[in-house]
């Protein structure tokens, strides 16, 4: 791998492993709120016996890291040790003034720091431990999937919350859980969402030029057959921003007002997907 990439992998773990530490010394703890995963364990275990949150959550990836070393890829493997460590470390010795004014703002807010930092972590091919990579094993082993995996730890830690700290402080953890799963999504996939468009009409040409010259977006067409009718058309394929997606339905039903079309959520374009957009000219739509 290039080492300047590398470089600027290992900064920005250091970066996410910063604010994951944060979140957890400045909103979580302090109010009696627990995290998902690992993360939540070594909080709980930290109230029942008083060690460190940031040597628990070290120990408890130990045998997680053993287990899962011949599973999964090396580089993963590598950075995730990497950002157990920092965050462990960063837990320790960086203890800012703690926020315990408002419960609801300090699960938000909390929420907010440790998905931005998982998320970080993330986007460097690494992650912050724990369920994560025991997740990813089972999905690979059993095929079972990483959301179910996720989702019955999240349970059983929010379980244990409300029994140890009371009913509303696991109500505050499901705040804050929520709010760190879509800043980690936010973080991931940004701002700028794709969407995937499938058009069927009888003026599939004029609707081809349009997207090509109006919206500034590449097409492809794909040879079709109406199961019904039986009548050969082509079928529009294309992918644009979020932002461009009203100005492409508009443009279709301007067209053709009986256009069939279908939009999906796409997760990630690889390849030619040019940032040039419609909505840095001054057409028309």
């Amino acid at each position: 791998m290039n080492v300047k990439q590398t470089i600027l992998d290992l900064v920005l773990i250091m970066l996410g492993s910063v604010f994951a530490a944060l979140a957890l010394n400045v909103f979580i703890i302090p109010n009696n709120l627990v995290s998902g995963g690992i993360n939540g364990l070594a909080i709980i275990t930290n109230y029942l016996i008083g060690w460190s949150v940031g040597l628990l959550i070290f120990l408890y990836n130990i045998p997680i890291m053993i287990w899962a070393r011949k599973e999964l890829n090396p580089r993963f493997i590598i950075y995730t040790i990497i950002a157990v460590i920092l965050q462990s470390v960063f837990l320790i010795y960086i203890n800012p003034a703690s926020y315990t004014n408002d419960v609801l703002l300090a699960s938000i807010m909390g929420g907010i720091l440790l998905g931005v930092g998982g998320g970080i972590i993330i986007r460097q091919y690494g992650s912050t431990g724990g369920v994560d990579v025991i997740a990813i094993v089972l999905r690979k082993r059993l095929g079972i999937s990483i959301g179910t995996v996720s989702s019955i730890t999240n349970i059983i830690i929010i379980s244990l919350a409300a029994f140890i700290y009371g009913l509303e402080p696991a109500m505050y953890t499901i705040i804050s859980i929520l709010v760190c799963g879509f800043a980690m999504d936010l973080v991931q996939e940004g701002l700028n969402k794709k969407h995937t468009a499938m058009i069927v009409s009888d003026k599939s040409q004029e609707i081809k030029e349009a997207i090509m010259f109006r919206l500034n977006r590449g097409v492809t067409l794909m040879h079709g057959k109406g199961g019904f009718e039986k009548t050969e058309k082509d079928i529009i394929f294309c992918v644009v921003n979020q932002f461009e997606l009203a100005g492409l339905k508009e443009l279709v039903l301007t067209i053709d007002n009986n256009a069939f079309m279908t939009i999906s959520e796409t997760a990630e374009v690889l390849g030619r997907f040019s940032k040039n957009s419609f909505l840095w000219k001054n057409e028309n739509i």
